[in-house]
């Protein structure tokens, strides 16, 4: 009996041990499991909640502290990865500005080139505006482009049409050559090397090495060097007006920037050469007799008072020669006006061809022209007057439909200072010594000190 007793006494022990187990350590410790369990889900925000100080609650009280831990951590890890976000953006931004400046920085060195270039070409401008004659207009660009620029080598050639319709570019100014003079006047036809095919298109040409171009003529042997060489077109309203030809030693030496700004002064230099031209053109026509273009009398009048002035400031003698074509009118009444004119242009292509650069040879009116020998005694003005008469005479003029016809000219002679103190009297005297000419038979030379000595019984 006791036996059994024993028995049932360790069973209902045994019994309440396990219900006690289970109750304050096997449902704490699953209760702990599944909060560890699902502290992950919810980032560890979740607490074991207090089970007093005993082995179970110790056990809670470190689950809450490793939790609280981690929280921690968590958090700093949070802020972490916030502030490296922020730092992280802090850089983009800092390089974004750095880029921002150093484009802001480039765009400024950019606009006060630009803003230099642009004042160059107001001041350029300005200055080929303000001239009017064409070989002041040379003289300006050279200054600018050489002095002001800092361009050593250069030449600009002008459009020149030629009788047969044909154009050409002749070198009006030129800078960097051994001689000058010998490149002056140079001309090149319509492609002829590199200028000559910039004259064909109309379009810049760059070469980087003349050494390497077959076309580049190395102004026909006048610049052996070879360096950098561009060409180009001066443009007004699509037709090529001129070249401006640029040369630098060494390779590839201009700039795209100096390139480009070149071509923008060719713009203005191509309207200030059409200028020039223009109004080179509209002053020859206000001096120029139309058929013949001889200088006319209002002109001639303008230059014989400054050639007696230069006669007295340097103490020399000129002969002015009255010039009378013979019977012309009765030439008109044969052949016609027409005819009448060729005849005239015939005869002043004539006498042209056999006078001085110096000379300055006019109609005066009709039949009649006038031929200042500037630095011509009346002795060495005889001599011109009898060469003009015998080449007249000897010359077969155009009459129209296959014939031809021979004339005469009389020629009146004066001098100055011996025949006149004035203008006036100069033109007087060689007027009266022509009538005498004229009265003596004609084809013939009268002088007028002749006349004086005539009259006077000498």
């Amino acid at each position: 009996m006791s036996v059994f007793l024993v028995l049932a006494a360790i069973l209902a022990t045994s019994a309440a041990f396990l219900v006690l187990w289970r109750l304050f350590v096997d449902r704490p410790l699953q209760k702990l499991i599944d909060l560890m369990a699902e502290a992950p889900s919810k980032n560890f925000l979740i607490r074991a909640p207090k089970r007093g100080d005993g082995v179970i609650g110790r056990l809670y009280q470190g689950f809450n502290r490793l939790l609280e831990r981690i929280t921690t951590l968590d958090a700093f890890k949070l802020e972490s990865e916030r502030q490296l976000v922020m730092m992280q953006e802090e850089l983009k931004y800092k390089q974004a500005l750095e880029e921002k400046s150093r484009i802001i920085e480039e765009t400024n060195k950019n606009l006060e080139a630009r803003l230099k270039e642009l004042r160059l070409l107001d001041e350029f401008s300005q200055q080929v505006s303000a001239t009017l004659e064409v070989d002041e207009l040379y003289n300006v660009v050279e200054r600018f482009i050489g002095d002001h620029l800092g361009f050593h080598e250069f030449v600009l050639l002008a459009l020149e049409d030629e009788d047969g319709g044909d154009s050409k570019l002749v070198v009006k100014m030129a800078r960097g050559f051994q001689d000058e003079k010998r490149v002056l006047g140079m001309s090149f036809r319509e492609g002829e090397g590199i200028t000559g095919r910039v004259l064909q298109k109309g379009e810049m040409t760059y070469i980087p090495d003349t050494s390497r171009s077959e076309e580049y003529l190395h102004y026909k042997g006048e610049k052996r060097e070879d360096g950098s060489f561009a060409s180009m077109p001066l443009v007004f309203k699509k037709k090529v007006v001129g070249v401006l030809n640029m040369f630098r030693k060494g390779a590839d030496a201009f700039s795209p920037e100096e390139i480009r700004f070149l071509n923008t002064l060719t713009v203005e230099l191509a309207i200030a050469v059409v200028n020039t031209k223009l109004y080179s053109k509209t002053r020859e026509l206000s001096v120029r007799d139309e058929l013949t273009q001889l200088y006319n009398r209002r002109h001639f009048q303008q230059i014989l008072p400054l050639e007696i002035k230069r006669c007295q400031r340097f103490k020399r003698s000129l002969s002015l020669l009255m010039i009378d074509i013979d019977y012309f009118k009765k030439f008109n009444d044969r052949y016609g006006h027409l005819a009448g004119d060729e005849c005239l242009k015939e005869f002043v292509r004539a006498v042209n061809a056999k006078i001085r650069e110096v000379d300055f040879f006019a109609r005066f009116g009709g039949e009649e022209f006038v031929l200042i020998l500037p630095s011509t005694s009346k002795e060495d003005g005889v001599v011109v007057a009898e060469k003009i008469i015998a080449l007249v005479r000897q010359h077969e003029f155009r009459a129209g439909a296959g014939k031809m016809e021979r004339l005469t000219t009389s020629i009146g002679l004066a001098a100055y200072p011996e025949d006149a103190k004035s203008v006036e009297e100069l033109i007087d005297a060689a007027d009266i010594a022509l009538y005498e000419a004229k009265n003596s038979g004609r084809d013939r030379a009268s002088v007028y000190q002749d006349l004086k000595k005539a009259s006077s019984g000498g």
